[in-house]
């Protein structure tokens, strides 16, 4: 998922974090730990002027990643 600020929010790798990317260098910028596997696309919105970032953490059996049932939410500066 891409921001209009150029980042670039995944958490589709084999591991159970959420990554931002700055769109134009490809610089990892910020990394979190979810509880279980982040294998879902990222989603963001904004509410009375603020920008989240929302990831569902459920994990992947057949990945092998950590199972839970976790919905995430990040504010934006």
């Amino acid at each position: 998922m891409t921001t209009a600020g150029g980042l670039v929010f995944t958490a589709a790798a084999m591991d159970n974090f959420v990554r931002a990317f700055d769109s134009e260098t490809g610089k990892e910028l910020w990394k979190f730990e979810l509880a279980a596997g982040g294998q879902a696309t990222p989603m963001t919105y904004t509410l009375n002027g603020k920008q989240y970032v929302v990831i569902a953490a459920g994990g992947h059996g057949k990945l092998g990643t950590k199972q839970g049932d976790y919905v995430i939410a990040f504010t934006l500066p």
